[in-house]
C-alpha cells in the first residue's frame, strides 16, 4: 500500500498546483522525487516531464471548458517551445546556470513585487504581439525552461499577463497547453537516456491527474486579481527554490 501510496501523494500534490497556478508542477514534484522517494536528480527530472504530460492536459481541458483558453496562441508558442526546449537541454548538458538561475531568481522577486504592488488591470483589452514574435518567445521560453530546470509557465505567465495583457486565466490556459508538447518531448529525450522511473508513474499520474482536477476548478472560482496575487507569491517560492538549491 505504501508503494503506490507515496506516489499518489506527491503527484497529488504537484497536480494541485499546476492545475492552480498553470504550471506542470514539476517545481515541487522534482524535489518530493529526489527527498522522499530518493531519485537522482536527472531522473527526478525526466520523470516529472513525463508526468507533466497528464497534468497539463487534464487542467487545460478544464481551463478550455471555462472558456480561458487561446488555442492559436498555445499553438504558435508550442511551435517555438518545443526547439528551444531540446536547445536548452544540451546546452544544460554543457554548462553550469547557476549564474543564470541567480539572474532569473531576482527578475522573478522583481515581477512579483510588481505584480503585488500593481495588480495587472485584467479588465482592459489585451494587445497580443504578432504571431512571428509569439513564436520566437516560445523558442526563448522553451529553451530556458531546458537549460534552468524549471516549467515554462512560471517564465510565460508573467510575460502574457504584463507584456501582452493576457488576462491570468487565459494567461494559465495558454501555459499548461503548451506544457503538452514540451512535456512530451523532454520526457522522451530522458527516456532515451534511462532518466525516468517508469515504474512510479501510475501513480503519480493518477495522482497528477486528481490534484489539476482539484487546482483547476479552484483556479476558475478565484477572480483575476487575487489569481495574479497568488500567482507573485508563488513566484517568489520560485525564486527561492532556484537561488538556494546546490549548484548545477
Amino acid at each position: 500500500m505504501r508503494t503506490i501510496a507515496v506516489p499518489l501523494l506527491c503527484g497529488l500534490m504537484a497536480g494541485a498546483l499546476g492545475g492552480f497556478m498553470g504550471v506542470g508542477g514539476g517545481i515541487l514534484l522534482v524535489p518530493l522525487l529526489v527527498h522522499v522517494l530518493g531519485l537522482g536528480q536527472h531522473e527526478a527530472q525526466g520523470t516529472s516531464l513525463a508526468f507533466t504530460t497528464v497534468t497539463a492536459l487534464v487542467a487545460a481541458t478544464l481551463y478550455f471548458r471555462q472558456g480561458n483558453l487561446d488555442l492559436a496562441l498555445s499553438l504558435w508558442l508550442a511551435l517555438g517551445a518545443v526547439p528551444g526546449v531540446l536547445v536548452g537541454a544540451a546546452l544544460a548538458r554543457k554548462m553550469t546556470a547557476r549564474g543564470l538561475r541567480l539572474a532569473f531568481g531576482v527578475l522573478m522577486i522583481l515581477t512579483a513585487a510588481r505584480i503585488l504592488v500593481q495588480v495587472p488591470a485584467h479588465a482592459s483589452p489585451p494587445s497580443p504581439w504578432p504571431v512571428a514574435a509569439n513564436v520566437l518567445l516560445g523558442v526563448v521560453i522553451g529553451a530556458l525552461a531546458g537549460l534552468l530546470g524549471v516549467g515554462g509557465g512560471t517564465i510565460l505567465v508573467p510575460v502574457l499577463v504584463l507584456a501582452e495583457g493576457t488576462p491570468q486565466h487565459v494567461a494559465q490556459g495558454v501555459s499548461l497547453l503548451m506544457i503538452l508538447p514540451t512535456g512530451i518531448v523532454g520526457g522522451w529525450s530522458h527516456a532515451r537516456h534511462g532518466h525516468v522511473a517508469r515504474s512510479l508513474l501510475p501513480g503519480l499520474m493518477a495522482g497528477g491527474a486528481v490534484g489539476a482536477v482539484l487546482g483547476a476548478f479552484l483556479a476558475n472560482r478565484i477572480g483575476a486579481t487575487a489569481l495574479s496575487r497568488f500567482f507573485a507569491l508563488f513566484l517568489l517560492l520560485v525564486a527561492a527554490q532556484m537561488n538556494f538549491r546546490a549548484p548545477a
